[in-house]
């Protein structure tokens, strides 16, 4: 499943799509139709709904954690050459 936006005229719409295999060709199934893209992201719902998925995600939290400075590395190891600016 992926996210996709859709454009209809001048708005666009979020839909949440699965592709699917019918007689051998892929076809693309619409699984939710969540509305306009522009209100959703105004109103701050879609960073809501990320952020609700987010908890199911366990890759997520380490890098939002980096992000908000809450972990800090124990060591640090210097993989090839380090090149100095």
């Amino acid at each position: 499943m992926f996210p996709r936006a859709k454009s209809n005229g001048k708005l666009d719409y979020l839909q949440i799509v699965q592709n699917r295999r019918v007689r051998g060709k892929t076809r693309q199934q619409v699984i939710a139709s969540l509305g306009r893209l522009d209100k959703l992201t105004d109103s701050g719902k879609l960073d809501d709904l990320s952020r609700a998925l987010g908890r199911f995600c366990k890759k997520v939290h380490v890098v939002d954690a980096d992000r908000e400075g809450d972990i800090e590395a124990d060591t640090v190891r210097k993989i090839g050459s380090a090149k100095e600016s």
